[in-house]
């Protein structure tokens, strides 16, 4: 139903429909409320803090440490600050429980409820009890606003159902995104992990081609020295061969004798060099065997720093996920108080072309309801 559609009523034109209608005390109520609350927002910030609350105390006969106890109990969230709504809803809930039990059993309750539900807000508002009254109000004073209440009540609903699609809308982009950023965080992490798995094969396998071309140097260093301890040992056979056959002969034997011992001191010191070179190169394997031990031993603890490494990256990275997390939450948190700030600008977009004040003598019979509404 249009908001206009009541304005080609004829009783608005009448001039016993402009006489001042008798506020009910929760309107009387609520219309101090909305008072008090703007002598607490001076600025027009649109919401008031405890501070804010003290302007109060040239107003009321109350002390701060009593306006500060209003204030706790009107901030039932806890957040630090009240808005028009908690304001003038904590304000006007003693009227509203001594017309509580009324509503349920009242026609015109039952017809906005099931207005409600036909446009499918039944949901949308988390308090219709200052609604309903608006409503119960209008069809006994004024039925002819009822109209327009409707009206408004058709655009609100429409905005609403916009807003909240919109904000589902922006809820799954933001998990969308949040996916595809941990899909290529983690397509990261992998691909560093191989990189990190190949170095420490390359190393490995170059370390063991070094090792195992030395161990073969060595190897063929020994033969050699075997092969010259053997030839010598060989040589020294036929010598003595020879001292046999020498021994045996008659002629110049101590010439030949003294030939022969001189030769196999000589030989026996070329034995003792041998050895001593060969003790040598037996002392150089050695040590070769406790350098490659050594070596091992190195290799092995730097496999173990790579892995610290590739830990603490690991964990760095966790760090960074969870970082990049936080920072998509509280985007999210961002979206969401801009999305409030919209819901605040576009609430007075769905009131009728003409001001509700040009049907009614005084705005303050709507003024509870234009700020109850509030997405959930």
């Amino acid at each position: 139903m249009s908001p206009r559609s009541g304005h080609g009523r004829s009783p608005l034109a009448s001039p016993r429909s402009r006489e001042p209608v008798p506020l009910s005390p929760l309107a009387k109520t609520m219309s101090k409320a909305k008072q008090l609350f703007l002598l607490c927002d001076k600025e027009g910030k649109g919401f008031i803090t405890k501070q804010d609350m003290q302007r109060l105390q040239w107003e009321l006969p109350l002390t701060p440490e009593q306006l500060e106890t209003v204030f706790d109990s009107l901030d039932r969230e806890g957040n630090g600050y009240l808005t028009p709504v908690e304001f003038n809803t904590g304000l006007g809930e003693p009227e509203e429980e001594l017309d509580e039990a009324d509503f349920s059993q009242d026609p015109s309750a039952v017809r906005f409820v099931n207005t409600l539900m036909e446009l499918g807000a039944d949901k949308l508002f988390k308090d219709q009890q200052e609604l309903c009254t608006l409503w119960c109000e209008l069809q006994r004073d004024r039925p002819e606003m009822l109209s327009v209440l409707e009206g408004i009540l058709v655009h609100a609903v429409s905005h609403l159902q916009d807003t909240v699609k919109e904000r589902d809308s922006l809820e799954q982009a933001l998990c969308r995104r949040e996916s595809e950023h941990d899909q290529v965080v983690r397509s990261i992490y992998e691909e560093m992990e191989s990189q990190i798995r190949e170095e420490r094969e390359k190393l490995l396998a170059q370390d063991s081609i070094k090792q195992k071309e030395k161990g073969q140097k060595l190897e063929e260093e020994l033969r050699m020295r075997e092969q010259e301890l053997e030839n010598t040992l060989k040589k020294q056979t036929e010598l003595e061969t020879r001292m046999r056959q020498l021994s045996h002969e008659q002629v110049n034997i101590k010439e030949q004798n003294q030939q022969l011992q001189d030769l196999n001191m000589q030989l026996q010191e070329q034995v003792e060099r041998n050895k001593e070179q060969l003790q040598a190169a037996l002392a150089q394997l050695n040590l070769a065997q406790i350098s490659n031990a050594q070596e091992q031993l190195a290799r092995q603890r730097n496999v173990m720093k790579v892995s610290r490494n590739m830990k603490k990256e690991k964990e760095s990275l966790l760090r960074q996920l969870e970082i990049l997390r936080d920072m998509n939450k509280r985007l999210r948190d961002e979206k969401d108080a801009q999305q409030s700030q919209k819901r605040v600008s576009h609430r007075h977009a769905v009131l009728p072309p003409l001001p509700l004040t040009y049907y009614l003598p005084s705005e303050d019979v709507c003024t509870p309801w234009t700020q109850q509404v509030d997405p959930p």
